[in-house]
Formats: structure tokens, C-alpha cells, sequence
């Protein structure tokens, strides 16, 4: 029954597209500054070891754009809820046909994480592309690291993926639970 509740949240989300681009670009803005701190880790460190207080900088460095990437994700939560809100009328019809709550909750997560996954890949993509092409120019004092850009884009999508369900069940759960009578006498 969730594989059909995800079908059903797959061709929702396709007719939604327009719909998911702000928070997809917003975790795109997001995971790309993750990436590109992560990748230039390395160079930050020594750098910042000339400095002194190396780990101090660095721990600041990658805290901001951890937090960036969460403000996408942020994002994602509230498209999420935004988009539960125009729904109501149609989780009525679902809740009414005896569509138990589980495929529900499933076809409304689709789109959170369709946003997440694109925009996080998105992000990393271009970010190594970025990292590559400066690194290339010699623009980076620092160096661009490909093992700290690989360990940046992956900790960009986990945590934009994770984060985009976790925010998002909440809205969609309490939808999901709501009677149907009372859906599709408030809906739109």
C-alpha cells in the first residue's frame, strides 16, 4: 500500500514542479557552500594554524555552512506545509475512499524529498565544478581537497535528505490524521 501511496505522490509531484524550485534552490544555495567549505577544509585549517586556534576556525567554518544548508532545508518544511495546506480538499477524497493513513503520509513526503535530493545534488554538483575550475585557475589559496569535496557533498545530500522528511512528516502526519469530513469541508 506505501508503494501506491508513493505513486501517487510521484505523479502529484510531477504536476507540482513549479511549486518545489524555491526550496530546491534554496538546499541547492545551501549544499553548494557545504561542499565548497568542506572541500577547502584542509587549506582553512592551515591557514588558520598560522593564526592559531586552527580547530576553533575551522569548527566556525563548517558550523555556518552546516547552518545554511539547514536554512534550505528549512525551506523544504515549509513548501512542505504550504503545499499540505492546498491539499486539504484532496486529503479529504483520499481519507474519505478508506486510504489508510501510511500511503498518505508517503505520497506527501515525495515531494519534500524530491526537492531535497535535487537541490542537494544540484548544489554539490556545481560546487565541485566550481572547486574544480578555481582550483584549476589558481584562485584558491587554500586548495580545493577532492576527498574533502566527496565527504562535503555527501554529508550536503544526507543531511538535506534527512532533514527535508524529519520537518516535514509532522505537517504531513497531522494532515493525514485529520477526518475526512473535516478536509473537505475546510478545503479549497
Amino acid at each position: 500500500m506505501i508503494t501506491r501511496g508513493l505513486a501517487y505522490g510521484w505523479l502529484a509531484a510531477r504536476r507540482r514542479v513549479r511549486d518545489m524550485v524555491l526550496p530546491a534552490v534554496t538546499t541547492a544555495t545551501g549544499a553548494f557552500l557545504v561542499v565548497l567549505v568542506f572541500g577547502m577544509s584542509d587549506g582553512i585549517r592551515r591557514q588558520s594554524a598560522v593564526l592559531g586556534h586552527a580547530d576553533e576556525i575551522g569548527h566556525a567554518v563548517t558550523l555556518i555552512a552546516v547552518t545554511v544548508l539547514l536554512v534550505g532545508v528549512a525551506e523544504v518544511a515549509v513548501a512542505t506545509t504550504r503545499t499540505v495546506t492546498q491539499r486539504t480538499r484532496e486529503l479529504g477524497v483520499l481519507g474519505a475512499n478508506g486510504v489508510p493513513r501510511p500511503p498518505v503520509v508517503a505520497a506527501l513526503l515525495v515531494e519534500p524529498a524530491i526537492a531535497a535530493v535535487v537541490g542537494a545534488l544540484t548544489g554539490a554538483s556545481l560546487a565541485a565544478l566550481t572547486a574544480v575550475v578555481l582550483a584549476m585557475a589558481g584562485l584558491v589559496g587554500t586548495g580545493v581537497s577532492l576527498a574533502g569535496t566527496a565527504v562535503g557533498a555527501a554529508v550536503a545530500i544526507g543531511v538535506s535528505i534527512v532533514a527535508a522528511l524529519v520537518t516535514s512528516i509532522a505537517p504531513t502526519w497531522k494532515a493525514a490524521s485529520r477526518p475526512p469530513i473535516r478536509s473537505l469541508t475546510e478545503g479549497s
